[in-house]
């Protein structure tokens, strides 16, 4: 019996299905789908192989799961292969999400489902907040962080100036500014 390092490399064609099928099984947490699939199902990794790629996924910026499916994708086939991955594992849920997006789109003039969005919308809001406050606890007690903050809140939300230009004076005024107070 072979083992996964003496496997013969994978086409593009086979990590799009591959990925497809672990897209397919595992809608709302691919990992454990993606684990069974890869190294019990169809011995392409060891254990040691998995968690090493797993780990390059969760430093990497994204879903760990996708990162992991580019990472296998170009060692088997290159660039292509690792297009042919990730494609494999989002073409399904993309296709998902534009078919709601499209039925709810055909009833959005509906009164309850205007209640509805709105309150998922409130509930998002309410998270995105908590989240905030949370992480703003260390710069709830800079006062340069809470000048910048005011400032970038007033220039955004209040005097509707455009994003880009706030943040393009913001960021050089605040590093700049929390620079003078470290020194110190």
């Amino acid at each position: 019996m072979s083992t996964p390092g003496d496997r013969a490399a994978l086409t593009p064609r086979d990590l799009f299905l591959l990925f497809l099928t672990i897209s397919v099984q595992s809608f709302g947490g691919t990992l454990p789908f993606t684990r069974r699939e890869l190294i019990e199902r169809r011995r392409i990794l060891t254990e040691a192989e998995f968690a090493e790629m797993l780990a390059l996924g969760q430093i990497l910026p994204g879903p760990n799961v996708i990162n992991m499916s580019a990472a296998l994708g170009d060692r088997n086939a290159g660039p292509r292969g690792a297009a042919a991955a990730v494609a494999g594992m989002v073409v399904v849920p993309v296709l998902i999400v534009m078919a709601l997006a499209t039925a709810v789109g055909t009833v959005t003039h509906l009164a309850a489902v205007q209640g509805a969005l709105l309150g998922m919308a409130s509930a998002a809001a309410g998270l995105l907040l908590g989240t905030a406050w949370r992480m703003g606890t260390p710069m709830r007690r800079s006062l340069p962080a809470l000048a910048v903050f005011a400032a970038v809140f007033g220039a955004v939300a209040l005097l509707r100036l455009p994003l880009a230009l706030v943040l393009a004076l913001a960021i050089p005024a605040s590093l700049a500014l929390h620079g003078v107070f470290r020194r110190r």
